[in-house]
């Protein structure tokens, strides 16, 4: 089995009224929330869209969104889609840009009454609107569901988020993500909450595309065995990408993996991607406090330290020269 890569919930209204900072600190690291079902015949935003995404966004977790589909055809797809993305704009214009993918949700047996074909031609339809629109597309489904109502090929342009809770996927096509359990406890969650494991990082992919209200980062040069600094009483702000409205929290003074640094100034700022708390961000080197350790050979350190060395002298020998200019000045007194 993949390296698990983060451990999240997906929600909706029936969890009711959800105390987030307790999901966080439960060890849960992202929500994917409902934003869009049907009600009747009608489609209809889940009244806790907007609170839950929110607060588990203010709480520190990962998010990203899911609506349910009960689509036939593509006018009841475009409807949900009309529904669906000025959410998805509401949450953008706030600054909450999602780090996971938008997940059409097709599991509903009036889409599988359709046939594998149709049933897949109406999922891929979905997706790519969202895909045109900016938002990064995904599929949900269940293992049987996969197996037999879809034709996974099809679709294995969008990553998949698989449910399956019998203790191990019995889909055998590649997927993202894995839903586990739909009866998991969580502090800070009354009753039962799905649980699901991650296994990639979608956050380079979201802002390489210029996904999710993202903006495709700067030219970036690897680093190898570099460390960022964080040093200094100075508040230093980490981001979800380089730009600096997209504030993911405060680093603690320390040394973090430095991973890659902008080739020149991008927004203003050079910037650092680094490892922190098993995941990667951005962060702007800042003279008075951040910088990059880099390990160089012997003799680039001792050509480093000579030129510490004369810089001090050089700052000593002003000094020197100052200090006797005074004196002088004051013999003539």
């Amino acid at each position: 089995m993949a390296e698990i890569f983060q451990r999240g919930v997906d929600v909706s209204r029936y969890q009711g009224q959800i105390d987030w900072n307790k999901v966080k600190a439960a060890g849960q690291q992202y929500a994917i929330v409902r934003a869009v079902s049907i009600r009747g015949s009608a489609p209809y935003v889940d009244p806790l869209f907007e609170q839950n995404i929110r607060q588990a966004a203010a709480a520190g977790l990962r998010v990203g969104v899911y609506y349910y589909t009960y689509a036939t055809t593509e006018a009841q797809a475009i409807r949900e889609l009309d529904t669906l993305l000025p959410q998805l704009e509401m949450i953008r214009q706030e600054g909450i840009l999602p780090q996971y993918p938008i997940f059409v949700d097709v599991e509903d047996s009036s889409i599988a009454a359709l046939g594998r074909e149709q049933a897949t031609r109406l999922a891929l339809f979905a997706m790519n609107v969202l895909d045109q629109k900016g938002w990064y597309a995904g599929l949900y489904t269940y293992t049987f569901f996969a197996q037999n109502y879809l034709n996974m090929a099809e679709l294995s342009g969008f990553p998949l988020f698989i449910a399956d809770y019998r203790g191990y996927v019995g889909y055998e096509g590649p997927y993202e993500m894995w839903q586990f359990s739909s009866a998991g406890k969580v502090d800070g969650i009354a009753g039962n909450v799905d649980l699901s494991y991650s296994y990639v990082d979608f956050l380079p992919a979201i802002i390489a595309g210029g996904y999710n209200g993202f903006t495709p980062g700067p030219e970036m040069e690897p680093l190898t065995d570099a460390r960022l600094e964080v040093f200094g009483e100075a508040n230093t702000e980490y981001f979800t990408g380089p730009d600096v409205s997209q504030i993911a929290g405060r680093l603690p003074v320390g040394i973090y993996p430095a991973l890659s640094r902008s080739m020149g100034s991008y927004n203003g700022f050079e910037w650092v991607t680094f490892q922190y708390q098993g995941a990667v961000w951005w962060t702007a080197l800042l003279p008075d406090r951040t910088r990059l350790i880099v390990d160089t050979s012997c003799a680039d350190q001792l050509a480093l330290l000579q030129a510490r060395i004369d810089e001090i002298l050089a700052v000593t020998d002003s000094a020197a020269a100052q200090l006797r200019i005074i004196a002088d000045e004051l013999e003539q007194l």
